[in-house]
Parts: structure tokens; sequence; C-alpha cells
């Protein structure tokens, strides 16, 4: 078996190294080499599907520690139920097989394979760490380009090298995507590698307080810490900021607050005054509100608040003209692979025909799963997600350091995220974070 775990392993790394830059190379590849990317743009999805198989032939060798695992293991049971029932979608309402219906199932349920995939890998040594290393190196290499080209250099000449479309747009689909989206006042927001900005500033949210803790967690002088820190900073901060995304700076001040109150219980013993507490939540309140007020034009506009109130109302509309189910991609993100963005918003919404569910943008993860999967199908799916709370919190009782601290906020943060945009929409943020979340609860499971 030396060989499969090699070959596993592998996989793995080339997996995690290579998604981030997953939207540049498609649009590398369709737009300067022409070359349709179909089939080409799920090769994430081909590679769990390769990793799934290698997972379940290692089982196989390993019947009485898979038998250990299933049982009483409510997370992968309602994991595997959910991913079972949704597979009912695929062909309903009207009983024809649909490919679209496939993408649906891809963006509502793929990220959840990313749970049972790496069951056995945390036999093979420093596998968590092996993980870590991986991600944070991949972004860091990436950032340490793309952010300087973008603050110093010619955002246009991106369309000549990686053929980046220099075009003042947000996204249209099967089209070239912008290096960075461009808003009023002739902002342009920083996107990164990414396909918008929204998701590099929900990538940093998640991801970076996990580094900064496993940073501080290592046995490295105290130097080598502030650099390795420090040094990062200087590019993520921007990439936020730059990113102009008002959820993720309000989430980022929600994920510290959780921070602060469970390091505070566990690891200071209510030692901290409340004074103390208090002074470093003004600190940070301040700081934001000085992000705010210095990009006001962009962050102060109430008609985006306004819109996505609108659609969120709207999409419960829908739901009632049909309380049952409509089905899997009618709603973002997997609606707009043939459509623009922008035709998103020419909502039609028809009571007497409920068969006009043409275009929904509930920018709301659970709301998107109800409307395509039905009550109980959304129930599940709570289910895994409070099932990963309760487990955890588990470990950080238990644990009390900062690195269990830090995982449980970063999810608790994108769960919350998602009730006011697609969280859960970019592979390079939710194949990741599960994967860290099932090796973390698996690395520390003689702790629950």
């Amino acid at each position: 078996m030396n060989f499969a775990k090699i070959f596993t392993k592998s996989l793995f790394v080339i997996f995690i190294a290579l998604l981030p830059f997953h939207a540049l190379f498609i649009t590398t590849i369709k737009c300067k080499f022409w070359i349709d990317t179909n089939i080409l743009r799920f090769w994430k999805e081909w590679l769990i599907i390769l990793l799934l198989l290698a997972t379940l032939i290692e089982l196989h060798f390993r019947k009485r520690k898979f038998n250990e695992l299933l049982k009483w293991n409510y997370l992968v049971w309602t994991t595997i139920a959910f991913i079972i029932c949704s597979l009912f979608y695929i062909w309903f309402p009207y009983l024809e097989f649909k490919v679209s219906n496939f993408l649906g199932f891809k963006y509502d349920v793929f990220f959840l394979f990313c749970l049972i995939i790496w069951i056995y890998l945390n036999f093979i040594k420093d596998n968590f760490k092996l993980l870590l290393n991986t991600i944070f190196v991949s972004w860091f290499i990436s950032i340490v380009i793309f952010l300087p080209w973008y603050l110093f250099w010619d955002i246009s000449a991106l369309s000549s090298i990686f053929w980046y479309s220099d075009k003042v747009s947000t996204y249209t689909a099967n089209s070239c995507i912008s290096f960075s989206q461009n808003v009023e006042w002739w902002h342009h927001r920083f996107q990164w590698t990414f396909g918008s900005p929204i998701n590099i500033s929900i990538f940093f949210v998640v991801f970076y307080l996990i580094y900064i803790w496993y940073i501080l967690k290592k046995d490295y002088k105290n130097y080598n810490k502030v650099l390795l820190i420090a040094i990062p900073s200087l590019f993520v901060f921007p990439s936020i900021f730059f990113s102009y995304s008002k959820t993720s700076i309000l989430w980022l001040l929600f994920w510290a607050s959780i921070f602060i109150y469970l390091s505070n219980k566990f690891i200071f013993k209510k030692t901290l005054k409340k004074w103390q507490i208090y002074y470093v939540y003004w600190i940070l309140i301040f700081l934001i509100l000085g992000f705010v007020i210095a990009k006001r034009d962009l962050f102060l506009h109430p008609d985006a608040v306004f819109n996505r109130l609108d659609n969120l109302s709207r999409s419960v509309e829908m739901f009632t003209y049909n309380p049952i189910w409509y089905w899997l991609w009618v709603a973002w993100p997997a609606s707009q692979i043939w459509r623009s963005i922008e035709s998103l918003w020419n909502w039609q919404i028809m009571a007497q025909s409920t068969s006009a569910t043409a275009l929904f943008l509930p920018e709301n993860w659970y709301i998107q799963i109800l409307l395509e999967q039905w009550i109980l199908w959304l129930s599940l799916f709570l289910s895994i997600f409070i099932i990963i709370w309760l487990k955890l919190y588990k470990i950080i009782q238990v644990k009390k350091d900062y690195l269990s601290i830090a995982i449980f906020s970063s999810f608790i943060a994108i769960c919350f995220m998602a009730l006011v945009c697609h969280a859960f929409e970019d592979s390079a943020i939710v194949y990741p974070l599960f994967l860290i979340i099932w090796a973390y609860i698996w690395k520390n499971s003689k702790l629950n």
C-alpha cells in the first residue's frame, strides 16, 4: 500500500496547491489558447473523485477501522445522507437527465465530499501539517506576485500575459474574467487569482487567522514568529481592503469577537478584565471605521444593502409559490453559468406560474438550499453544520489552545457570512476548509 499512499499524498498536494489558481488557469486556457474548458473547469472535482476512490480502496484493507469510524459517527452518516438525498434532485422535478442539475449538485453538495475523503489520511504522519503548509505556501506565493502588480503596475498588462479581460465589467458567463472588478468612481476591486473580489476577502477571513495561530503554536524563536506573521500581514490586509467587501470586514470583526471571547474563557480562565476586552474591541472597531470612512463612497452606499434584502425577500417569495422544491442550479451560483451576472437582476415572479423561476439570486446559502432541495434537505444540511460546531467546540474544551479556537471561529464566521452572501461558492475556500475541519476532528477524535 506504500505506492497508494504516495500517489494519494501527491494528488493531495497538487489539489490543494492549485486551488487558488483555478480562475487564472481556466481564463488563460480558454481566452489565450482557445481551448474548450467545459470539462477542464471540473479538474478539482475529478481529483476529489480520484481521492475518494483511493480512500475507499484503502479502507477496503482496513475493515475494522472503517467499521469503528462509522459506528456512532453522526457527522459521517448525516453527510452521506445529505449527499444521497441530493442526488434525488438531479433528475427531478421532471425525471429527466439535466447536465445543469449536476452543476447545482457540484456547488451545493460537492464540498461535503471533503468531509469523508480524508478518513484514513490522518494515519499518515504529519498529514494535517502538510495540509496547512500547502495552503499557506500556495496563497502566499500568489499574493506576493499579484498584489504588487495590482497596486503599482499596469493592470491592463495582464490581459496580454494571462489574457484577462481589460473590459470594465463584473462577470459574464463563458467569457474572460477581469483581473479586478470595476465599480463606481473607477475603483478597481482586487480579486487576486479568484473569480470575484468577495471570494478573496472570504478566503482571508477564513484562513488568515488560522495561519496566525498555527505559527504561534510552532516552536520558533519569537522574532521568527513576528516575521512570519508580519510579512504576510502586509499583503493580507491590503488585499481585504482593496476587495472593498463590506461583508468580510464586518465578519472579520465578528470573527475577532468570537476568538477573544473563547480565548478569555478557555485559555485565560476569565482572568482578563472587562476593560481589557473592551479596549481590544474598541481598537478593532476604530480600525474598521477608519477603513470605511477612508473609502466611504464605496462602503457607505445603502443601495447594496437594499439590493441584498430585496433579493432575499424575492427568493423567499418564490419559495411561497412553490414550497415543495424547484430543482438544482436554479439559484446562484450554478444558475449563472450560461448567463451574464447582470441578467440575474431581471427578476421574473409570477404567482400563477411556478415555471417562471428564471433567475434567483438569494444571496443567502441556506435559502438557496431551501429553494433547490426543500425543508427536509435543508434540515440535513444544517444538521451537518451543527454537528461540526459541537465537535469543534468539544475539542476546544479539551485542548484549550489557540489553533482549535481559530478553526472553530473561522467555521462560525463562514457560516454566518453565508447568511448575506454565497460564502460556500468558491472551491478554493470550501474544499481546503472542510478538509481542515475533518482532518482536525479526526486527528483529535480521541478527545471526542
